[in-house]
């Protein structure tokens, strides 16, 4: 899969739903992940206390969900060519 067949497939409808669906399950899930003691003793549970991480995650969760693919990508994509090879008996 390349990186625009992937951008084609966030910008459709059912990418949409899965955007908004890890976007929710992030917003949800970040603070029951920094109850866990493990996470919270060792250095990089730390350092995402310490500089608010819980805030940072939920401002990529909130990007994941609103991401729109530029009209101008749009436009490239739309007029590229799939050459598919015939199939062998």
């Amino acid at each position: 899969m390349t990186v625009d067949e992937l951008a084609e497939f966030l910008d459709s409808p059912t990418g949409r739903r899965l955007r908004g669906v890890l976007a929710t399950g992030l917003i949800v899930s970040v603070p029951l992940v920094m109850r866990i003691p493990g996470l919270r003793r060792s250095p990089i549970g730390r350092l995402i206390e310490v500089t608010g991480g819980a805030a940072i995650v939920m401002a990529i969760a909130e990007g994941i969900r609103d991401w729109e693919r530029s009209e101008k990508a749009r436009r490239r994509r739309a007029t590229s060519v799939i050459e598919v090879p015939p199939v062998e008996p």
